[in-house]
């Protein structure tokens, strides 16, 4: 979906420190790179800014996990990873519990622990090549930070902005260095907490619209976090969820500089019938990421006496349940959610997240 044209003007409710950090321009015009070759940062054919399967208002939202009859969420942990795990054991080495097939993964760590590796050859430059290959999947672990989790405490706009102020800084010190590795120097990203309608590139937003929790929009490469959706969902309690939360937003934005976003663009212009696959595969590799960057926050936020709340939040608390029309399936079931970014942080390098090498049942 094409976004409404028109400059973000300030919203009603301020991002921190006044205008937005990191506002740079998309690519102009249209491009459509030669037949069987990508070029890594080219607009692709059509309109920008368009995140899954094209349309307009389109974004990359991330949404809370629907849950039957509003009182219990939809299935444990434990059997919700054993579920999604059951047929793939073999085939892709997945520990549950204890060792390791990777060398990158803790002793005693429990959960998903694999690197996804390529089991196709496609065309050298191709968007296919880049999305399979690409270098940020050799960047290795995000630094770590000291980054002690503010406190949420009433959920207020002015709570939420306190908490998310630092947790973006970290975001930021976190994924710097990693940009720089990639010849990737570009702007931070922005940020907007609203609690009143706000105007942007990817659209015009109310809070409270539909199910989204928070969304990134590639026109302007700012986040903007819905306080009044967040309290909904979670309450200023369940901290770990606005955690994971902002962290997938990064992650979109991670797909945007290195290139990741465009890739999967030009590769669905050939391939159509595989834009609600690879929705899913561009979801859950930002909910990936998000785990590599909570690894690199686990000792002062602290996770380390929390990863039972950790993991059973991760898997119940975001995407879809068996439930949803294939057709609306665009984030992933809620265990695939929790999969990759519990993937994320056992590993704790970005080579765990390459969603689009990984096999179909663990992208559902």
């Amino acid at each position: 979906m094409g976004p409404p044209p028109g400059v973000l003007p300030p919203p009603q409710s301020a991002p921190y420190g006044g205008p937005l950090p990191g506002r740079y321009a998309p690519p102009q015009g249209q491009f459509a790179p030669p037949p069987g070759q990508f070029q890594q940062g080219a607009p692709y054919q059509g309109q920008w800014a368009q995140p899954y399967y094209g349309g307009p208002g389109q974004f990359n939202g991330f949404q809370p996990q629907r849950r039957r009859g509003g009182a219990v969420r939809l299935i444990l942990f434990g059997f919700a990873v054993l579920a999604i795990l059951c047929g793939a054991l073999v085939a892709i080495s997945v520990i549950l519990t204890g060792g390791s097939t990777d060398d990158a993964a803790q002793p005693g760590v429990t959960g998903p622990s694999i690197v996804p590796t390529a089991t196709t050859n496609p065309q050298k430059g191709s968007a296919e090549d880049y999305l399979l290959n690409a270098e940020i999947y050799r960047s290795g672990a995000l630094p770590e930070q000291n980054c002690r989790a503010a406190n949420l405490g009433n959920g207020s706009l002015a709570a939420q902005k306190v908490y998310y102020q630092k947790l973006f800084t970290c975001l930021n010190d976190a994924w710097r260095p990693i940009f720089k590795g990639l010849d990737q120097e570009k702007p931070d990203p922005g940020l907007v907490v609203f609690d009143k309608p706000v105007v942007t590139p990817c659209g015009n937003f109310a809070p409270l619209s539909g199910r989204v929790l928070a969304f990134y929009c590639y026109g302007n490469q700012v986040m903007y976090t819905d306080v009044q959706q967040m309290n909904k969902a979670f309450g200023p309690q369940q901290d770990l969820a606005y955690l994971m939360t902002i962290a997938h937003e990064y992650g979109h934005h991670v797909q945007g500089v290195t290139g990741l976003f465009y890739a999967r663009a030009a590769y669905l212009q050939d391939h159509p019938d595989k834009k609600l696959e690879y929705s899913r595969r561009n979801e859950l590799q930002a909910s990936c990421f998000a785990g590599v960057f909570s690894k690199a926050v686990a000792n002062t936020y602290p996770l380390t006496n929390r990863m039972n709340e950790f993991k059973e939040q991760s898997s119940n608390s975001f995407g879809e349940s068996p439930s949803t029309p294939p057709e609306e399936r665009t984030h992933g079931l809620a265990t695939s959610q929790g999969f990759w970014i519990q993937n994320g942080f056992n590993i704790s390098e970005n080579k765990a997240c390459n969603t689009y090498a990984a096999p179909a049942n663990l992208v559902q």
